[in-house]
């Protein structure tokens, strides 16, 4: 499939014989009060196509104050019209439609009855014998819309689950409600650690009453062995209702319905694995922000890290890699929650952490997100609480279509391949269950903070960050799907049909009698399988627990280790191939298509600009696709064994797709000769800045000989503007022999729109901001005008000095970055324009 005319095919699922676009990006589409009128959700969903969407997904929220009597309720027989209504048009248009399957999130509402509603326990002791006490924890449905109003859900009580149910098996027997998937978000279900027969369902799994021990599910810590092993019993009963008795019997029953699952498995007290396999389409979250070592790259400064953690592509891979062993082709992340504050997240911003998720296995991007704004709302329009805003309102909506066209280049390459991982790693879980988890007991396992010191603090930490920074293709392995793993002509063969090289056992401490008989069953069919640095030391779990640890003494009489410190060279004997480039700062995915191997590679990292790099693939011939620009080269290749050495130049935030080819092509490329300039000469003179367009009032012209904020300079009317503004100079030029000549922008606030003698050369959007020169172009006398467009944040500070009245949400209304009040009055003004010298570079 020709690498530059595979984006215009349509990605397709196949629900209900409809197809879907899944290579454009989707985006979350917050109904406020579900307060939605045919004419506005036509003109939303005709907006949202010709920027290059693929589809919505509807979640009823919280509404806006004073609008009341246009709100609708939820699952009400005018709700269900307007649903109806969106399908039909968002057919027309080539959209698709999910939706969550409630409103707000988690699970719950006025159909739960406190006896289906979460629940927690309390342990009493009277005349020295323990007793639980079951609780309600009254938990309400988060953010919910009118009519979602109610406790949250049981998610350890199938019956419960059940009869939510309902409501949407009646909806969804019609036709008429052809939406693709239904949805279950991150967990944040808070105390919940019990359910009305989980003594029954304990002494069932378990195989033993925990009656007797309830005492010891009083304490909030304990390092005595016996009674870890209870806490391990208990979270991992926990866990199994929370896959068998949620999970796994709401992606059954949404499947019956006609329609596919998504599922955020984060946040759970179950395994993630686990929950991610069940669902059709895994879902993680790219929450908050991180810095990128890209020149030019910002990171708002009042992100909080500690509290909420750094994004992190380990988390990431626990959705990819289940995705990857149950041989699923989407993989879904809720994109750009929390980028940076209200206003002032930028493309150039958003584009870094694309291209993270894409190499740490995403394939279907869907923005958090799109709020409904009625197309008569005046500026700002309607807000969710939490950034980004992705819709009309936003001040990048114009150029908004170059990153989904982007987004839609690379997701359909990487839907149309598979992973090319060599090892797996065992995610040993049970270690974190047999701990007494605090006041609550349980362990929710989030992309936050918190959650990643318990996923890496620890020897899986160590083993997976040493694989990333050596540049192995790995994926994650849980205990039950281990016990699937066959072992097939010298492979290792997931549930899903995936297969590998080899089996990597992290220092385990509680390791289940299942995932023991597994790992002998595959030890004696000879499957390559290394534990590193120390072998299990206890089993899990106190059922048999004395004939579990003399299987285990005995099973570990037979094994060696394997230090951490030699791993890369045990892998290498293995003939598994590492990828160089990872040590030079470039994240990358290996992939196998029809073709042969692909890689999609992004800098991340000064390290590298230009240079050799060995590639882990061999091939016939091979070819490099830059999917911004859309220009495709090929590579010559120098063949060393294993490895294949090519020649690449690659900026800090730039991104290529390679392509290796297992038999050679016929059609002629033009060869590769990119490489990274080394002259540079500044352009010089009198800069003219006009201010074209833009709110709530236009500044003056200016001129100047030195490129600086246009803030700094006038009045305050240049501090408020949101807007665009032309650069304009005249300079001259002395030809040179080089064939490619660039023009390089620096620092801009935040795109640029340029034209050269008249000619129209494109508008850069993100990092870096430079582009090339059409040949012939530039001549002995040249103009440039450069057409600039800042953040809205400018244009907020004003907006919020003259009235408050625009913050007029439910709930929480809308905050910062911190959770606190919004208030854009107080800010400083946003950079804006060009900040740094225009280059020419050849």
């Amino acid at each position: 499939m020709n690498l530059l005319v595979v984006y215009s095919l349509v990605g397709v699922w196949n629900c209900n014989a409809q197809s879907y676009n899944t290579y454009k990006p989707w985006a979350y589409w917050w109904w406020m009060g579900s307060a939605v009128d045919e004419a506005g959700i036509r003109k939303n969903l005709q907006d949202y196509a010709q920027a290059g969407f693929g589809g919505l997904h509807i979640i009823p929220i919280y509404g806006v104050k004073g609008n009341d009597a246009n709100n609708l309720e939820f699952l009400s027989p005018r709700w269900n019209q307007m649903l109806s209504f969106t399908v039909k048009e968002a057919k027309k248009l080539g959209l698709g439609i999910d939706m969550t399957m409630g409103t707000g999130w988690p699970f719950g509402g006025k159909q739960v009855t406190e006896n289906e509603a979460a629940k927690y326990f309390e342990i009493t002791t009277e005349n020295g014998k323990a007793s639980v006490k079951v609780l309600p924890t009254k938990q309400k449905v988060k953010r919910a819309a009118p009519g979602g109003e109610g406790f949250v859900l049981d998610h350890f009580n199938k019956q419960a689950l059940e009869h939510y149910m309902k409501p949407f098996q009646t909806l969804f027997q019609s036709s008429e409600y052809g939406v693709r998937a239904l949805y279950n978000d991150s967990y944040e279900v808070y105390g919940a650690n019990w359910t009305n027969n989980f003594l029954e369902e304990f002494q069932r799994r378990r195989g033993y009453d925990l009656t007797p021990y309830l005492g010891i599910l009083s304490k909030i810590e304990t390092k005595e062995l016996f009674e870890r092993r209870i806490f391990g019993d208990y979270n991992a009963t926990i866990a199994d209702l929370c896959r068998e008795a949620f999970t796994k019997t709401w992606a059954e029953g949404v499947r019956k319905m006609g329609k596919i699952s998504r599922n955020e498995a984060h946040g759970s007290p179950g395994n993630m694995l686990d929950l991610y396999a069940l669902s059709d389409v895994p879902e993680t979250e790219y929450f908050g922000t991180k810095y990128f070592d890209i020149p030019n790259f910002r990171r708002d400064p009042k992100f909080e890290e500690t509290r909420y953690g750094v994004p992190d592509p380990l988390v990431i891979k626990f959705a990819s890699s289940a995705a990857n062993t149950e041989n699923k082709k989407l993989v879904g992340s809720e994109t750009a929650t929390w980028l940076a504050d209200h206003f002032k997240v930028s493309l150039s911003q958003v584009k870094p952490i694309i291209d993270e998720s894409l190499t740490s296995g995403i394939n279907h991007i869907f923005y958090h997100g799109v709020p409904y704004s009625p197309p008569q709302e005046a500026f700002p329009g309607w807000l969710f609480y939490a950034s980004t805003n992705f819709n009309q309102q936003s001040h990048f909506w114009n150029e908004l279509h170059y990153l989904n066209e982007y987004i839609a280049r690379c997701q359909a390459l990487l839907q149309e391949s598979k992973a090319q991982n060599d090892v797996l790693l065992y995610f040993p879980i049970h270690d974190i269950w047999h701990d007494a988890g605090g006041k609550d007991h349980i362990h929710l396992l989030s992309v936050h903070a918190n959650a990643q010191e318990l996923l890496f603090n620890n020897s899986f930490g160590q083993v997976a960050k040493l694989l990333q920074t050596k540049g192995f293709n790995f994926d994650y392995i849980s205990d039950l799907q281990l016990t699937q793993l066959k072992y097939v002509n010298g492979k290792l063969q997931s549930h899903g049909g995936t297969t590998y090289k080899t089996l990597l056992i992290p220092k385990t401490q509680f390791l289940p009698i299942e995932t023991l008989k597994a790992l002998q069953d595959l030890q004696k069919q000879g499957a390559p399988i290394l534990f590193i640095d120390q072998l299990p030391a206890n089993t899990a779990g106190l059922h048999n627990w004395e004939s579990n640890e003399t299987l285990l003494a005995k099973f570990k009489s037979s094994l060696k280790t394997t230090e951490i410190s030699t791993l890369p060279n045990a892998l290498a004997s293995l003939g598994i191939t590492s990828e160089e480039m990872a040590g030079k700062g470039i994240s990358f995915i290996k992939k196998k298509n029809n073709k042969g191997t692909l890689y999609f590679i992004s800098n991340f990292s000064q390290k590298f600009q230009e240079g050799n790099l060995l590639l882990g693939a061999k091939g016939e011939a091979a070819e490099i696709y830059d999917p911004l620009h859309q220009t495709k080269e090929s590579l010559s290749l120098n063949k060393k064994g294993a490895y294949t050495e090519i020649r690449l130049a690659l900026l800090a935030g730039e991104s290529r797709f390679i392509q290796f080819f297992d038999k050679k092509s016929t059609q002629t490329i033009t060869k590769n000769k990119t490489t990274q300039p080394t002259h540079k000469i500044e352009i010089n003179g009198t800069w003219s800045i006009n201010f074209l367009e833009g709110q709530p009032f236009l500044p003056k012209s200016y001129q100047t000989t030195k490129l600086d904020s246009w803030t700094s300079v006038g009045d305050s009317t240049n501090q408020y503007f949101t807007g665009t503004a032309q650069y304009s100079i005249d300079f001259e030029w002395k030809s040179v022999k080089e064939k490619v000549i660039y023009l390089d922008l620096g620092n801009v606030r935040e795109s640029a729109k340029v034209r050269l003698n008249g000619q129209n050369i494109g508008t850069l959007w993100c990092l870096p901001f430079r582009i090339a020169i059409p040949t012939k172009l530039l001549k002995e006398k040249n103009h440039l005008e450069i057409e600039v467009k800042n953040l809205s944040a400018n244009r907020m500070r004003f907006i919020d000095k003259q009235s408050h009245n625009w913050k007029k949400f439910k709930d929480i209304n809308i905050v910062d970055i911190q959770y606190k009040a919004l208030e854009p009055s107080t800010w400083p003004p946003e950079p804006s324009g060009l900040l740094e010298p225009v280059q020419i570079l050849y």
